[in-house]
């Protein structure tokens, strides 16, 4: 094994701030022909940095970059030939992927079309329905929390158990004057475990006494809750379009998506051979 030649060590003061680092570009250290100069270090060091914690940053990034430069020089001394091209090979690979992926990237970020059409989502949910099948039942619904101090509860019920416009109304004035919580999902699917993690009473209980109910009312030493549910698709049922709108568009734009790389690649080729860029030798 060969020996590595006599490390030299340059030390600027260490104890200068990211100011002071910033405006020399002399070397802070050396490990044979590799050095390290203070701007370099100056980058690392966060803008605003105390000067303490400057010093003992600067030196730590020091001392691991003379780390990473012993291990280097050790590793390339020992590797073979054959290693260290195969290295040289996988990097240049994964450079190339690099730049590749990020040209993608941008070309479909500024020429893809991103909007996806209800039409289209309804169509893909028409023809996998089975791929939505629901684990929890979701509902459409409104959870309301009301603590027990306030006035005119009698009144709030009434409201909460009628079907009229302009009860609800009443009730939606009311709860914003008065409820601790207030949440209307009557346009939009959630799961029901979300909302019963709000109200006194655990699954099994749920289960067992509301299951089939629309409108629970309970109570606890504090506050009184009321749960309307609206619409329910319970568990092993296929889930409604709303509920998966949003898996869905992400399917169909990824499928876009590589449509679009697709004929990207396509192009690029038909390119490269017209312009006579390409040719393949038997």
């Amino acid at each position: 094994m060969k020996f590595l030649p006599v490390v030299i060590l340059l030390f600027v003061p260490l104890c200068a701030c990211k100011k002071e680092f910033a405006g020399d570009s002399a070397s802070v250290a050396k490990v044979m022909d590799r050095y390290l100069y203070a701007s370099e270090v100056a980058a690392f060091i966060p803008a605003g940095t105390p000067k303490q914690d400057s010093a003992n940053m600067a030196q730590g990034y020091v001392r691991n970059w003379i780390t990473k430069e012993l291990l280097l020089a050790k590793a390339v001394d020992n590797l073979t030939e054959e290693e260290r091209n195969d290295i040289r090979k996988q990097v240049e690979d994964y450079s190339a992927s690099l730049l590749i992926h990020k040209y993608k990237g941008k070309l479909v970020a500024q020429k893809m079309d991103r909007v996806v059409r209800d039409a289209d989502i309804d169509a893909y949910y028409d023809q996998n329905k089975v791929n939505f099948v629901l684990n929890h039942p979701v509902v459409r619904a409104l959870l309301i929390i009301i603590p027990k101090s306030t006035a005119n509860i009698a009144g709030f019920r009434d409201w909460f158990r009628s079907d009229k416009p302009e009860a609800f109304s009443a009730l939606e004035e009311y709860c914003l004057t008065h409820a601790k919580k207030f949440d209307n999902f009557n346009n939009r699917w959630i799961e029901l475990r979300y909302l019963l993690n709000f109200l006194p009473v655990d699954q099994g209980t749920w289960e067992e006494k509301h299951k089939n109910d629309s409108r629970a009312e309970m109570e606890d030493d504090e506050n009184y809750y009321f749960l309307k549910i609206n619409e329910m698709v319970r568990d092993r049922e296929v889930a409604p379009v709303g509920y998966v709108k949003q898996e869905i568009e992400l399917i169909l734009l990824n499928k876009r998506k590589l449509e679009f790389e697709e004929n990207l690649e396509r192009q690029i080729n038909e390119e490269g051979t017209r312009k006579h860029f390409v040719s393949i030798h038997e």
